[in-house]
């Protein structure tokens, strides 16, 4: 059997100011969250993909883990102007700012609350 992708992992620093991020902004639904031993964990759907938010407790997180080493995450949106907006009303952290071209996709890169990339997109084939 081939290897089945399972989740994303993503070790956060502050559990509920990225639940603020993906689940109030991006709006992806919680599927459930639970605490284990000081772990705190919230599991988001994202289409058929689930997104694992990991809160590790103080002592065992890594102060030096760099967040912003190459990975990015692509989610496709409706109204990508209102998207962003509301992104930049809320102070988020834009690595690229908004591309409106006429073909292809349009496009934001921001920075979640722990630094990770997030590309927000909207085919523009899709809104003609």
């Amino acid at each position: 059997m081939g290897s089945v992708f399972a989740n994303l992992i993503l070790d956060v620093g502050d559990l509920e100011r990225s639940l603020a991020f993906y689940h109030d902004m991006l709006h992806l639904p919680i599927e459930r969250q639970e605490s284990l031993e000081g772990h705190h964990l919230a599991y988001l759907l994202a289409g058929d993909t689930q997104i694992l938010l990991l809160q590790q407790p103080k002592d065992e997180q890594n102060p030096d883990l760099s967040r912003s080493g190459g990975l990015v995450m692509k989610f496709y949106v409706h109204e990508i102007g209102k998207v962003a907006s509301n992104l930049l009303a809320k102070r988020v952290t834009v690595l690229q700012g908004l591309e409106m071209p006429a073909h292809g996709e349009r496009t934001l890169l921001v920075a979640d609350p722990d630094g990770y990339a997030v590309l927000l997109a909207e085919p523009v084939d899709l809104l003609n």
